[in-house]
Formats: structure tokens, sequence, C-alpha cells
């Protein structure tokens, strides 16, 4: 496994565990390019056999009996951040069993109507099903009930007892409800767990497997796909009595970059959800405009409302092109926002902090209130809403996946699609990494990434057109 395959992330997390004090003596080396030998795959050589001794040591100074399943044991106690960062896509997860089975996901979502990526951490699933309007006494109930423990647990009931019983029953008494962030994989790596994550275990590629689409939720692919609208409110509704029994649809794909708003959403049977994906009908955009003009919400996100504008003017003259050639301009202007997104994040120091100060921020002002509801999804009261500790990281989560989340679709979607952007535009870029890495102002470097966003757009339509 050569490093040039490593994604950066890996790599500096590779540097950063090899100086730890934790390992200080554990055996590795550096190739002739200055690299770690992450990875030992001979089973007779000196470095294997020396990590093997180490870890025997280190078993003996915690008191762990020499047996079977003793390295993963040391390894998990001496990790120093108990999360690791994927070798393929970059991706940070827990080491421990902290994401939902298959069998876990089908269950919560029969349930509680939701269906989750099982690469959700528990802890994100708790705070979602809360956010729905179920009580922790319900969840607590539920999860003992899952692993049989609902009459037998005797322990403390608050979140974070709950998720260790879990994470100890999927681990030590074979309860198949949680999975591990990453295998242990000790003494072949250095840290003792498998270079790729779960994110890309179905595959060990930077695509994801087909298998594990079907587990995300709509409220996080909203956060993805950096959505505009008020989109605490959005997930509220999605939780909320009038989707009983049915899927809350975007009538707007959120993957073509409309907005996610309780407005522009409405039920739809899930098996014709799950099939409509990101299609765009004459009916659905008639929809959209009926929306818009009866609630004065705009319904699409700011990165691709020049395209949007472009579709409103011209659909009636060419309603063949809804479908097809208006979709794909829709679908391009999505990746070249997120292309632009991953080159600001890779070629700065500070971009993500540039980026969600510039676009993500002005988002917390919805996540202030609890709102209540009619059947189409007006607001028909807000209050302030009641902090708990909860909830109180509920924005660092949106920033978080936000953020994550633009590595993931370049990877995912670039496959299909290529960036547009040409020689002048990729140099408009490099000057805007060069701003944020000389401390521009925020509203300068915004002003500048609107700007390449707008000609992007224009370029589009042209091409199109």
């Amino acid at each position: 496994m050569a490093s040039k395959n490593w994604h950066p992330e890996f790599i500096k997390y590779t540097e950063f565990i090899a100086s730890h004090p934790n390992y200080k003596n554990l055996p590795i080396e550096r190739g002739q390019d200055g690299s770690l030998n992450w990875v030992v795959a001979n089973k007779n050589s000196a470095i294997r056999q020396g990590r093997m001794k180490w870890c025997e040591e280190k078993a003996k100074e915690f008191g762990f009996e020499i047996k079977p399943g003793v390295y993963a044991k040391v390894m998990r106690k001496i990790h120093p951040t108990g999360e690791k960062i994927c070798q393929v896509c970059g991706r940070k997860m827990s080491i421990f069993y902290h994401y939902p089975t298959a069998h876990l996901i089908d269950k919560i979502e029969k349930k509680f109507g939701k269906r989750f990526y099982n690469t959700t951490h528990i802890s994100e699933i708790w705070d979602n099903l809360i956010e729905s309007g179920n009580t922790e006494s319900e969840l607590v109930s539920f999860f003992l009930g899952c692993v049989g423990a609902d009459k037998s647990y005797n322990g403390k009931i608050d979140k974070q007892s709950i998720i260790d019983f879990l994470e100890d029953a999927s681990r030590n008494s074979n309860k198949k409800i949680l999975s591990p962030g990453a295998m242990s994989n000790f003494p072949d790596r250095f840290d003792g767990f498998h270079t790729y994550n779960l994110c890309c275990r179905s595959t060990q590629d930077t695509g994801r497997h087909a298998d594990n689409m079907k587990s995300y939720t709509k409220d996080r692919r909203a956060y993805e796909y950096w959505s505009d609208g008020n989109i605490h409110a959005a997930n509220m509704f999605m939780g909320s009595s009038f989707f009983k029994g049915t899927s809350a649809d975007h009538i707007g794909p959120i993957s073509l970059g409309f907005v996610h708003d309780p407005r522009y959403l409405q039920p739809m049977d899930k098996g014709d959800n799950s099939t409509k994906r990101d299609r765009l009908t004459i009916g659905d955009l008639e929809k959209i405009l009926e929306v818009e003009s009866r609630t004065g919400i705009y319904p699409m996100s700011w990165y691709s409302k020049i395209v949007w504008e472009y579709i409103k003017k011209n659909y009636k003259l060419h309603p063949e092109k809804v479908a097809t050639i208006y979709r794909d301009m829709l679908k391009q202007s999505m990746f070249n926002f997120m292309f632009i997104l991953g080159q600001i994040i890779h070629r700065t120091q500070n971009g993500k902090d540039y980026l969600i100060n510039c676009f993500l921020e002005q988002n917390a002002k919805y996540f202030d209130y609890a709102y209540e509801f009619d059947e189409k999804g007006n607001i028909i009261e807000q209050s302030p809403r009641h902090f708990t500790d909860r909830n109180n990281d509920e924005m660092q989560r949106y920033f978080r996946i936000a953020i994550n989340s633009v590595d993931d679709y370049n990877a995912k979607e670039n496959r299909n699609l290529t960036s547009s952007l040409d020689q002048d535009d990729f140099r408009r870029l490099v000057e805007i990494c060069e701003m944020i890495n000389n401390g521009d102002p925020y509203a300068s470097v915004k002003s500048k990434i609107e700007s390449l966003v707008t000609a992007e757009e224009n370029a589009i339509i042209e091409r199109y057109a």
C-alpha cells in the first residue's frame, strides 16, 4: 500500500499517532520517500514480531490477560482520541461500537419512522430522535429492549450511560446492534485498526456501497448539500405526526440545490419517494412555483439561484427539457459548488473556518426556536427553544457534517461529472485560497466566492442553452 494513495487527512493522522507518547517504542520505519510504513504484511517480519511483544508488555502493565482479543483491548485503551481517520476518504470515525447495524436501522425505522446512515453515530441518532419529539424515556426503553435488557438493566438512564452500555453489549456480549467505526487489525496496522473505516469498508474505495446509501436520513442530507431554508424547522416537520405512515418528500430535490424548508415538503409513499430520487418533473416544478408564490419562501439555495431563474423563465417554452437538460444544469451547478468548496478546504489552512463563517453560520438563527406547523408546513407558532446538554452542540454537528460531506460528495460524484471551471475560473479559485491563507476579511472572501459561483452558473446557462 503506497502512501501516495492515502488521503491527506490520514497522513496527518499517522504522523500524529506515530509521534504520540502513548506509542513510544512501538516499532515502525519510514520508506525511502519519508512516509511511514504503517502496514506490515509479512507475518514473520521483525517489525511485526516487535509490535506483538510491545503490545503484550502493555497488556501486562494494564493487568490484561494475554489471550485472543488482548491486542484490540490494548490498542483501544491507549488510543489518544478514540477516533480514527479513514485512509480512503479522510473521514473521522469512532474506534468503538458506535454505529448502527442494518438490524438496528430497520428497528429504528419501524419504531420511529426514520432511517439513518450506517455511518451515523449513535449519539447523533439519539439527538435526532429527541428533536423529532420522542422522549428520553422512550429511547431508553427502545434501545435497552434491542439488547434484551429493558427489564434487567439497573444502571444510570442518561444518554451517555445508555450508549456506553450498548457499546459494551455489542462488543463483548455479541449483541448485533452497533458496529465499530474501525475494525481492529493489530499488529498489521501500527495503531491497531484497519486503515479504512466503516464509511469505506464495503468497497475499500472512495465511493459508497449502494446498500449503505439506503440508510441516509434526509435531514443529514440537507446538511451535506449545504441547503438553504429553515433547516431546523424542516427537520422538526419531517418528524411530526403529519407524516405518520408516509415519507417526507422534498418537492424540489435537495441534491439539485433546492432548499430544506417545511413549506417545500410533502407526504409521499415510501416506495414512491425512494423511486423519485433526484428526478425533476413539470408537476414538481409547478408545485414549487405555487409554494413560492403562496409563501414568499425562495425555493432554491443561493449557489444555483441564477440557473433556477433561467429555468423558471424558459420551462414553458421547453417543457421537454425539465426532466433532462434543466435537471442536468442543476446537477452541474451543484457539482461546481462542491468542487469549489473542496478546493478551498484542501488548499488552505483555515478554509473550513471561512466557509462556516461565510455560508453556514447564517443558519444558526433557525436553531434558536421550536416550531409548530399546519399540514402544509407553514409555521403557525414559534417559541424560544429550550437548550439542554443534548442539543447544545447541534450547530457543531451541523458544521461538522457539512464540512465532512464535501470530500464524500466529490469522491462519489466524480465518476459521473467533472468540474466545468476553465483556466480563468481556476485562477480565480486559487486567488481565493491565497486570500484565505493571507487572512483576508471573511466578507471579502465571501464576495469572491459568490462572484466565482455566479460566473459558473452563467457558464452553465451558456453551455446548455
